[in-house]
């Protein structure tokens, strides 16, 4: 799985926004705002992967965070991805 859209990610006034770039950006209106773990996934998500190794590469930088925590969120994030068309199966 992999982000349907490339998306930059900048801070603006302490927020963290994802704003979608490049050739087919303007199929999505908007941006979305999110908080350091979402940037992260997101990063994670511009190349091909499973939500295994997702859940690998945050429970290495977020070590302090138990695996069902992160596992949950994570989970989260991707339903909501998925049920807004960002996430592409292949």
């Amino acid at each position: 799985m992999r982000l349907r859209y490339n998306f930059a990610i900048m801070e603006m006034d302490g927020e963290i926004a994802a704003v979608p770039v490049g050739d087919n950006c303007n199929e999505f209106h908007g941006m979305l705002k999110i908080n350091d773990v979402s940037a992260e996934i997101l990063r994670l998500l511009s190349e091909d992967t499973t939500p295994e190794k997702v859940l690998e590469a945050l429970l290495n930088k977020y070590p302090e965070a138990t695996d069902q925590e992160v596992g949950e969120q994570l989970a989260a994030f991707l339903n909501k991805l998925i049920a807004e068309g960002l996430l592409i199966d292949p």
